[in-house]
């Protein structure tokens, strides 16, 4: 994917980038709203505007009824996809905030609000870069802020996760069995632990509600041998293949006991 930095190096372009109509920012303002509603309060992500922000205002009402904070992010979505300078930002919403600072803390919008911006040091998804100090990058309004997500997940466990990225994350991205973290070094089989989905019960199907995460080590060494609870621990035999790894004295007990069972029934 490429990538376009927008920043004050392009003396000739920073008029452009700083001109955007009143029209198209109400309609950014209108999309951001929408998409809120839609798809991002449920996380906790934090709304921008005023509830009484009224739609017939003229638009000098409505240009200075504007939060500093929306400001920013609808100028980081009209350079959607592009990573733009903090200082560049911060002319755009002096422009219409005269008396607000120079260094408008653009990243709070990721850290503390929860839109999915992303700044220094962060990987862009789906392109093989890292935001550069001083920049910023709007990834989607569409999406909450993994941060949130995580948030949200923390308060409702894994019933609310709606694919295997949100699972991890309902797990703070580690194995549900063995408790190893994500991206760290596995000292068992020296390799990097990629979560896998594993299942609870093997006899059914591969859902996200008969998943858990386990990393490479565990999800290989348990096959389909065992059932798992939701916290990765061993419930019952699924498979009975692995009483023959047992020694003869403990596959003649588990035989005694399951005769046992079997008359009391």
């Amino acid at each position: 994917m490429d990538i376009k930095k927008v920043d004050l190096e392009d003396k000739d372009l920073i008029e452009d980038y700083l001109d955007i109509p009143i029209s198209e920012i109400r309609e950014v303002h209108n999309r951001l709203v929408f998409s809120y509603d839609a798809y991002l309060k449920d996380y906790g992500v934090k709304k921008l505007w005023r509830d009484e922000l009224p739609d017939d205002c003229s638009d000098e009402e409505f240009i200075s009824l504007l939060d500093a904070k929306e400001l920013q992010l609808i100028f980081l979505y009209k350079h959607l996809n592009c990573l733009v300078h903090k200082d560049l930002v911060s002319a755009f919403v002096r422009k219409y905030i005269k008396d607000a600072a120079l260094d408008q803390q653009v990243r709070h919008l990721g850290s503390q609000y929860f839109w999915y911006v992303l700044n220094k040091g962060a990987k862009i998804p789906n392109a093989d870069m890292i935001v550069p100090s001083g920049y910023n990058y709007l990834v989607s309004i569409e999406m909450p802020n993994p941060k949130a997500v995580a948030e949200a997940l923390k308060r409702t466990g894994r019933l609310a996760a709606r694919n295997f990225t949100e699972l991890k994350l309902a797990y703070a991205n580690k194995c549900a069995t063995c408790g190893i973290e994500e991206g760290k070094k596995d000292p068992r089989n020296e390799l990097i632990v990629s979560l896998q989905q594993g299942h609870m019960t093997p006899r059914k199907p591969l859902t996200l509600e008969n998943t858990i995460p386990q990393c490479q080590y565990c999800n290989q060494t348990y096959k389909d041998y065992f059932q798992f609870n939701e916290f990765g621990r061993v419930i019952a035999v699924n498979n009975p293949l692995i009483l023959l790894k047992s020694p003869k004295d403990v596959q003649d007990e588990m035989i005694t006991v399951l005769l046992k069972e079997r008359e009391n029934q």
